[in-house]
């Protein structure tokens, strides 16, 4: 016969802790690597959107201020969003300026999702004499 230790039998119930808490730090680490692939593809709609915006407002300012090749500046506008794979939502003038406002069509997890820019485009106002 052989005798039984405390420490064996203490040791046999804990058998297969480690690999419950190994399970445990992967499913954690797998869903921080899963909301930061989330944040990194809205932060890149975000960008797109911001861009395209912008350049959106450029192309119609510079139609509307432009001597040798007048256009609407709206037209342009939506010209250059569509380029940049952009949709205008909407394109005004305010004085010389011209002020866009679009969106971007994109994917974050999966889930469809839309984001937004705006900007602002005109001459440079100086102050003083």
């Amino acid at each position: 016969m052989r005798p039984t230790g405390g420490l064996r039998t203490g040791a046999a119930s804990e058998s297969g802790s480690g690999t419950v808490l190994a399970l445990g730090v992967i499913a954690v680490l797998l869903a921080l690597a899963v909301g930061l692939t989330g944040l990194v593809q809205a932060q890149a709609a975000a960008g797109r959107a911001r861009l395209a915006a912008d350049l959106a407002a450029l192309g119609g300012a510079t139609a509307l201020s432009s001597i040798l090749a007048p256009a609407d500046p709206c037209t342009v506008a939506h010209q250059v969003a569509g380029a940049n794979g952009a949709q205008v939502e909407s394109c005004q003038i305010e004085g010389e300026d011209v002020v866009v406002q679009v969106s971007v069509s994109t994917s974050v997890l999966g889930l469809p999702r839309s984001a937004r820019g705006a900007a602002r485009a005109g001459p440079v106002q100086a102050i003083g004499p």
